[in-house]
This record gives structure tokens, sequence and C-alpha cells, in this order.
């Protein structure tokens, strides 16, 4: 079980305090989890600070009752940015993490590579932008963990990329895991999620889980729209302000 207690991470950015404010909930194990909001709602400072990655001005994240730096071998962290090391080839990297993490699966990371296309003799940096984003994929799934964290790992893939990776990892995923997810190709994930909790200016603004959506017919972008105080009529008042 994930249990965040009063988690923060704030900045000033002028008169104005920015990031992720107090911050709690728990995840029970097996659940997949979109961590979701507009940009700057403090969604990547969350995954960061629940990871070890950041540290928090205040609280803490419990992965069964022990922080992440305790965990290590049990937790896999993905980032659309990318935690590769560029001068490496891409099998290279593999070696190099089977090394580092005694759950790291040479194999499954091999299928991966298969399955995305990736050569493993050429060098990381030379990679475009989509296919870095899939080695990226691929390392943090052979990691056989019981915890994912994911920040926006679907940067830079074409639509049949994420919609062919959401099938992949609903294939070798056993249900035992726990996934927190965090991107805005929403369309794509809505099926996937068990649950959704949405950030807004640093706060959680709701959580729900998506079997309540479904029932009340309304998609997941209507439902954040209305938390975020999204306006799609907004647009027209531009012509008037011109004027």
């Amino acid at each position: 079980m994930i249990d965040v207690k009063n988690l923060e991470k704030t900045w000033r950015r002028g008169r104005t305090r920015v990031g992720l404010l107090p911050t709690s909930f728990t995840v029970p194990d097996g659940q997949v989890v979109g961590i979701l909001g507009d940009n700057g709602a403090g969604k990547t400072t969350l995954l960061r600070a629940m990871a070890g990655l950041l540290p928090p001005k205040s609280g803490i994240a419990l992965f069964d009752g022990k922080p992440a730096a305790k965990q290590y071998e049990r937790i896999s962290y993905i980032t659309g940015e990318g935690s590769y090391y560029p001068n490496l080839t891409v099998g290279e990297y593999g070696a190099f993490l089977k090394d580092l993490h005694s759950a790291f699966d040479p194999k499954r990371y091999r299928d991966f590579l298969e399955f995305f296309r990736l050569p493993a003799d050429v060098r990381i940096a030379r990679l475009s932008t989509g296919q870095k984003a899939r080695v990226e994929l691929a390392a943090g799934f052979a990691k056989r963990a019981d915890y994912y964290l994911m920040d926006e790992p679907f940067l830079g893939k074409d639509v049949f990329t994420r919609k062919d990776f959401i099938k992949l990892m609903s294939a070798v995923l056993h249900g035992e895991e726990t996934i927190l997810i965090t991107t805005h190709y929403l369309d794509d994930v809505e099926h996937f999620l068990d649950r959704a909790i949405v950030l807004h200016q640093g706060r959680i603004a709701d959580d729900f889980l998506m079997e309540e959506l479904q029932a009340s017919g309304r998609t997941l972008v209507e439902r954040m729209a209305e938390t975020c105080g999204w306006d799609p009529q907004r647009y027209l008042q531009f012509g008037e302000e011109e004027g």
C-alpha cells in the first residue's frame, strides 16, 4: 500500500507559492491510478517527491510502511524525460541495469526492444525522441517491480505506439502491481485506470473511481474540465476583449 502523508514541495514564484501543497492519500495494492491535472498542477513534483528524487519540504510517502529509499528494488520510476545514459548503446544500457538492479529482467528488456523495434547496437544519443522514450519504457518495465511511478511516459510517442503500449502493459502485468501515472493523453488511459486523482493549483481537487465516472455517463475529460474550471467557450471572449 502507498500512504502519502502531508507531502509538500513548493517554491516561491514572485508572491505566489507554486508546486505541491500538503497532500495526503492512500493507494491499495494493485490499483492503477492516474495523477491528472493541468500544467503546473504539481503532478511531476508529487511523483518525484514520492520516489525520493526531490526532497520534500514536509511530509512523507511510504510504500508498505517504508520510504522509497528503503524500497529501491521494489520501485520503478519511469519518466518521459529519460533516465538513460545517452553514450551507451541500447544493449549496453540493459547490461548496466542488470548489474544495478537485482529485479531487472534482461529477457523482458529484449522482448520490449523487439516489440518497439529498437536496435540494440545503436547509441541512445543517436535515437529519435520517440525511440528514446521507448528505451525508457523498456528499461522501466524490465525491472519487475511492485510499484511503478510513471511521469508522462508517452511523450514523443505517436497514437499507435501509445495504444500498443497500453495493451502491452495490460498483458505483462499480473494485476498485483500498483501504478501511478501522470499523462495528458486522457483518451488513451481512460479505460486502463482504476482511479483518478486530479491535482489543481497544487492540491487534490478530485479523487474518484473510474467505475463511478462510467456510471455517471461522463468522460474523464468532461469531469476534469469541471474540476479545473476550464471553459470551452472562453475563446469567444477574445474578440470582445480585443474590441
